[in-house]
C-alpha cells in the first residue's frame, strides 16, 4: 500500500512524463517548413511525419491495452519511453523523408506503449479519476505548447536538434519513473472479470453504442484537431521560431481549456451538451480559417482555437471513461485507437487536399467532419443503464 506521499511524487512524475511525451508530437510543428525546404519533399509527403507517427500509436493502442493489464503500467510506460529515445535520435540523424517517417513510426510505437498505459496509473495514483483525467489533460496541453515552443527555438538553428533534445529529455523521464516511482496497486476486479479475456471486453466494448457514439465522434473530433495542429503551420508561412511562439500561445490556450474551464464546465452541465457546442465552435473556427487567407486573421483563430480544443479534449475522455463496463486499461486501448486514427488521417489527407484544390479546402473539409462529430451526439440512444444490464461482465474499480 502506497503512503500519500509516494502516491503524490509518483503522480508529478508521470504528468511531467506525459508532457514530454506530448511534446514529442507537437515538436515537429514549427519544423515542417524547414524540412521540407531542406530535404525537398512537397506538403503531403512533410505531412507523413505526423501521419506515420500517429497511425502507427493509434494501431498499437489496441494489442497494448490488452496487455497492459497483465504486463503493467509501470513496465510498459518505461519501456515506451526508452523506444521514443532511440528513434528520436534516429530521426535527428535521418537524411531522407522516407527514414524520417519510418523513425517517427518507431516514435509512435514507443508513444502508443506510454499513453495507452499512463492515464490508467494516474488514476490510480489519484484520488479520483477526473482529477486525473484533468492532470493527463492538462499535460498534453502543455507539452503541446512546449512542444512547438522549444521546435521552434532549436530548430531555428537547425531543424535536427529539436530530436536530440526530446531524446535526451524522454531517457530522464524514462530514468525517473524507473528508479523513484512505485506502481499503485491493481484495482479489485471480480473472479469473473479475471477469467474473461481482455480481447473480447474489447471487441465486446465496440458493440456498444454510447461509447461507440462518443467514440467514432471524438475520432472526427481529432481529425478536426490535427487539421490544426498539423497542416496550418504550412499556410501562415512564417519561420520556424514564429510558427513556435503561435503554437506556444495556442497549446498555453490548450492547457487552460481542459484543466480549468472544462471542468467549471462539466460541473454545471452535461457534457454530451457541453460538447455539441464546442464543436459547432470549431466547426466555425475551421470555416473562418478557410475563408480568410491573412496571416494575423490565422494566427488569432488558432489560438484561441486552443480554449475550444482543450475544453473538448478532457470532456470526450471523461466521457468515454464514463460510458464504459471494463477496466480502465481496456477502455483507454479502444478509445486512442479510435481517435488517434481520425488524427493519424488529418495531416496526409490535408496535405493531398491542398496539393489539388488550394490551401484553403483541407480547413472546410475539416468543418464538414467536426459537424458530423456533433451531429453522432444528437442521436438518442437507450439508457446507459440498460447496455450495462447486457454487458456479459461489469468490472467494478476502487479508485
Amino acid at each position: 500500500m502506497l503512503t500519500e506521499k509516494e502516491k503524490n511524487f509518483g503522480k508529478w512524475v508521470t504528468v511531467l512524463a506525459s508532457l514530454l511525451a506530448f511534446m514529442g508530437i507537437g515538436i515537429v510543428d514549427p519544423l515542417l517548413p524547414s524540412i521540407a525546404e531542406s530535404i525537398g519533399a512537397t506538403h503531403s509527403q512533410v505531412e507523413m511525419l505526423f501521419t506515420s507517427y500517429i497511425f502507427t500509436m493509434a494501431v498499437m493502442m489496441i494489442p497494448i491495452g490488452i496487455v497492459a493489464s497483465k504486463v503493467g503500467d509501470k513496465r510498459l510506460i518505461v519501456t515506451g519511453l526508452f523506444v521514443v529515445t532511440v528513434f528520436a535520435l534516429l530521426c535527428g540523424f535521418s537524411n531522407s523523408i522516407g527514414a524520417l517517417s519510418i523513425f517517427r513510426a518507431g516514435w509512435g510505437f514507443g508513444n502508443s506503449m506510454f499513453l495507452a498505459t499512463a492515464m490508467t496509473m494516474l488514476i490510480g495514483l489519484s484520488s479520483t479519476p477526473g482529477h486525473a483525467i484533468g492532470l493527463y489533460e492538462s499535460a498534453m496541453g502543455l507539452g503541446m505548447a512546449f512542444g512547438p515552443l522549444v521546435g521552434g527555438i532549436l530548430g531555428n538553428f537547425s531543424w535536427r536538434y529539436p530530436f536530440y533534445a526530446t531524446a535526451c529529455l524522454i531517457f530522464l523521464a524514462g530514468l525517473l519513473i524507473l528508479l523513484k516511482v512505485k506502481e499503485p496497486k491493481k484495482a479489485v476486479v471480480p473472479d469473473k472479470a479475471k477469467t474473461e479475456r481482455p480481447i473480447k471486453q474489447m471487441l465486446h466494448l465496440f458493440t456498444f453504442k454510447p461509447f461507440l457514439q462518443i467514440t467514432l465522434s471524438g475520432m472526427f473530433y481529432y481529425y478536426c484537431f490535427f487539421t490544426i495542429l498539423a497542416f496550418s503551420p504550412l499556410v501562415l508561412g512564417l519561420s520556424a521560431i514564429q510558427i513556435g511562439f503561435v503554437f506556444f500561445a495556442w497549446g498555453l490556450c490548450l492547457a487552460l481549456g481542459s484543466a480549468k474551464i472544462a471542468h467549471g464546465l462539466e460541473a454545471r452541465f452535461d457534457s454530451k451538451q457541453v460538447l455539441k457546442g464546442t464543436l459547432f465552435a470549431c466547426a466555425v473556427i475551421l470555416i473562418l480559417m478557410g475563408i480568410f487567407d491573412s496571416v494575423p486573421v490565422r494566427i488569432v483563430l488558432i489560438v484561441i482555437s486552443g480554449l475550444v480544443l482543450g475544453i473538448n479534449n478532457a470532456l470526450f475522455t471523461t466521457t468515454v471513461m464514463e460510458h464504459s463496463p471494463y477496466e480502465r486499461s481496456v477502455t483507454s486501448g479502444a478509445y486512442n485507437f479510435v481517435r488517434w486514427l481520425g488524427a493519424a488521417f488529418a495531416p496526409i489527407v490535408s496535405g493531398l487536399i491542398s496539393e489539388h484544390f488550394g490551401m484553403s479546402w483541407p480547413f472546410i473539409v475539416a468543418a464538414v467532419l467536426c459537424f458530423a462529430g456533433m451531429g453522432l451526439l444528437f442521436l438518442k440512444l437507450q439508457p446507459f443503464e440498460n447496455y450495462l444490464k447486457a454487458a456479459p461482465t461489469q468490472v467494478e474499480e476502487s479508485n
